[in-house]
């Protein structure tokens, strides 16, 4: 993503790697149950996601070292959790050494039951781990800032609930319903369950109803471009190319990291194994990016042109693996990635460059967007507006703009993932996530979109624009993932696709070809 400052940076995504398989295999010692067994062993991970962005504001050998200092928060951590299980005459201790004398030693099954199996192992990348524990975390840091908010507002409430003059304006923002109230506050709008997704009215657009993994052919051709480009775990990815047929990437590694790793045209996928890499969809060769040294994600600016994250800014890398621009102060990680430009990049590529920031960044700021008018001058910052303002919490994942007009001033319609503090009537259930569309010119918020506890996907996130007026949002179940068309001026929920696996996606810039 685009590598959101509140996503799993990449020293991250490698501790989870090297730390989930031995914790997996030290919980399960003391623990007979493998399905608590796994969780805990991911909630230790959590425990260490919340305190690693502080590991590099530390002074010393924990900013040098992060994972000594996340292996201490692991070794505190899991006396307490599997205590409980424990053999009270055993000592309990925390090995994280690759090889181990007591791996063979197993923890008693569960009285006159069969030992319970984890249905976690193996299911997701070491990247996808990361991401789910990162999430995790963020939840549990959301809940701390809604307790800590809530008694910040009871002294406000103090404060402000004395006698006002009849002419002072009271407060518009919108409150959180009671629990007995059925009544969504207005501009919010809530994702559907995914059974109730899967069955909504189709929309039409350039994508088929139904993406069949089993449909796809292995002859893939030459001179084509892709639509879309869709990867399950221990799969080859499956490309939607322009001819509407489905066919798989005979290159294992071709993986999207993020929805904004397809060139808008559709002709490449950016990718990395042991580094950044693109692949051809036309002609199926794969480009080493030999000068990019980021392990982070990119995004397209145009047809020809990335935007890595670099020391000191972010940097537009050409196809042909040149680097160009280097955008000063621009951090990758707020970047939304730009859609709807029909012609190509000229000039300063930092009037494409677009950026989200979140609350509290520095801690007295507000939500805000920002972009420069010319490289290595100052920004300018639009506060986000409107009563809908106290639904956006930290802003999380990748974003998209969608440019609505020639002036570059006006960075159209913006839309990203965020935290929110807000609620939804009981029969919705838990808001976990929120989806914010954005207005650049004014920092407008025109929609909300929250997913709660019943929509029951294990990611929901933007995915692309289709029109000026819709955005298409991906949500992943263990089996299928859901496209659906979000209308971000009536709020209306339409079905675009079925995938029939849980999928990383990355789509071309489908508001082309719905405007032709």
């Amino acid at each position: 993503m685009v590598r959101d400052a509140f996503a799993p940076p990449a020293a991250f995504v490698a501790y989870v790697e090297s730390r989930l398989p031995l914790l997996l295999r030290e919980v399960r010692r003391y623990v007979p149950d493998e399905r608590i067994a796994d969780q805990a062993a991911r909630d230790l991970l959590a425990s260490v996601a919340i305190r690693w962005p502080w590991y590099a504001r530390l002074p010393g050998a924990t900013r040098k070292d992060p994972a000594k200092a996340a292996d201490k928060v692991l070794r505190r951590g899991f006396a307490d959790v599997v205590k409980e299980y424990a053999d009270p005459q055993r000592e309990i201790r925390l090995s994280l050494a690759d090889s181990d004398p007591q791996e063979d030693l197993r923890p008693v099954p569960l009285p006159d039951e069969p030992p319970r199996r984890s249905r976690l192992t193996g299911s997701l990348s070491p990247a996808d781990e990361a991401q789910f524990i990162w999430e995790r975390s963020a939840q549990t840091v959301r809940r701390r800032t809604v307790i800590v908010g809530g008694l910040a507002l009871m002294g406000l409430i103090l404060a402000v609930s004395r006698p006002r003059p009849d002419d002072s304006p009271a407060d518009q923002s919108p409150e959180s319903p009671s629990p007995e109230s059925s009544t969504v506050p207005s501009g919010i709008d809530i994702l559907l369950p995914l059974a109730e997704l899967s069955r909504l009215p189709v929309r039409s657009s350039p994508l088929p109803a139904e993406i069949d993994f089993e449909k796809a052919s292995v002859s893939l051709p030459k001179g084509r471009r892709a639509r879309g480009v869709f990867s399950a775990t221990e799969e080859s990815a499956v490309l939607l190319l322009d001819d509407g047929r489905l066919y798989a990437i005979p290159d294992l590694r071709v993986r999207p990291d993020n929805p904004g790793v397809m060139s808008p045209d559709g002709r490449y996928i950016a990718f990395r194994d042991a580094r950044q890499m693109l692949y051809d969809v036309s002609t199926g060769v794969i480009q080493i990016l030999d000068k990019v040294t980021t392990v982070s994600p990119p995004i397209w600016l145009d047809h020809q042109h990335l935007l890595y994250s670099a020391v000191g800014g972010s940097q537009v890398v050409r196809a042909d693996g040149q680097l160009t621009d280097l955008l000063q102060a621009v951090d990758l990680s707020d970047v939304v990635a730009p859609q709807g430009y029909t012609d190509p990049m000229t000039g300063d590529p930092i009037l494409r460059s677009t950026e989200l920031l979140a609350i509290g960044r520095p801690l007295t700021a507000p939500a805000r967007v920002r972009r420069y008018t010319a490289n290595k001058t100052e920004p300018i910052d639009v506060s986000l507006q409107g009563e809908l303002v106290p639904w956006v919490g930290l802003w999380r994942g990748l974003g998209f703009s969608l440019a609505t007009g020639p002036n570059p001033a006006d960075r159209g319609r913006l839309v990203r993932r965020c935290q929110t503090p807000g609620h939804v009537p009981a029969q919705f259930g838990e808001v976990i996530s929120g989806t914010a569309a954005v207005r650049a010119a004014t920092g407008a918020v025109l929609r909300v979109l929250v997913e709660t506890m019943k929509t029951e996907a294990d990611r929901v996130e933007p995915v692309g624009w289709l029109d000026a007026s819709t955005v298409l949002i991906s949500a992943n179940g263990d089996r299928a993932t859901v496209i659906v068309a979000w209308g971000i001026e009536s709020g209306k929920l339409e079905l675009v696709t079925v995938v029939n696996r849980n999928v990383r996606l990355a789509l071309a810039d489908l508001s082309h070809l719905t405007a032709r």
